[in-house]
């Protein structure tokens, strides 16, 4: 893999990486955000204070006290989600510099973005469970972004690359056009 095709790869992971390292530690330090927001989402507060929408969602509604317990459970999630984008990050920079293989680093880097990816999905599925788009609509806006940006990622890491790009391109090109003599 060229050096133009590993930098870029290596930057995104290494971002993605700091980034959900700094979600793990906002969680950790403002747990009251969180709580907040999930206790929102978990009893359905605001479909119940509405007196139109969501009201034939509110079966699904529970209880304040599993709050906690499900933002241990995203926390560790984003823990192990950070530790395999670190994983993928260093496997990236031991590739720039010559000193790993290319297909270690997309392997980590697919386990990585799968992870970051699953997240979303499970709270983008939790959340239309709980009614979140009818009241807290930005917050699932936030969700699409991230998940959309998982997969924008995924495609980036696994991309052909330099020669073996190449050399798919003229196999492709030769079994569409192929010579006849």
């Amino acid at each position: 893999m060229m050096l133009s095709s590993l930098l870029p790869r290596t930057v995104v992971m290494t971002g993605l990486a700091a980034w959900m390292t700094i979600a793990v530690l906002n969680n950790l330090t403002d747990q009251g955000t969180n709580l907040a927001n999930l206790e929102t989402m978990l009893t359905m507060r605001l479909l119940s204070e509405d007196q139109v929408l969501g009201n034939g969602l509110e079966w699904r509604a529970w209880g304040s006290g599993s709050t906690a317990s499900v933002l241990y459970c995203v926390i560790a999630w984003q823990l192990a989600t950070a530790a395999a984008l670190w994983w993928g990050a260093a496997a990236h920079l031991r590739a720039l510099l010559g000193n790993g293989g290319t297909g270690e680093a997309a392997t980590a880097a697919s386990i990585a973005l799968s992870m970051f990816a699953a997240m979303w999905l499970v709270f983008l599925c939790g959340g239309l469970w709980f009614g979140y788009w009818i009241k807290q609509g930005p917050i699932q806006g936030v969700h699409f972004t991230l998940l959309i940006l998982s997969v924008v990622c995924m495609l980036l890491v696994n991309q052909p690359v330099g020669a073996a790009a190449s050399a798919q391109r003229d196999r492709r090109d030769a079994e569409r056009n192929p010579v006849t003599s």
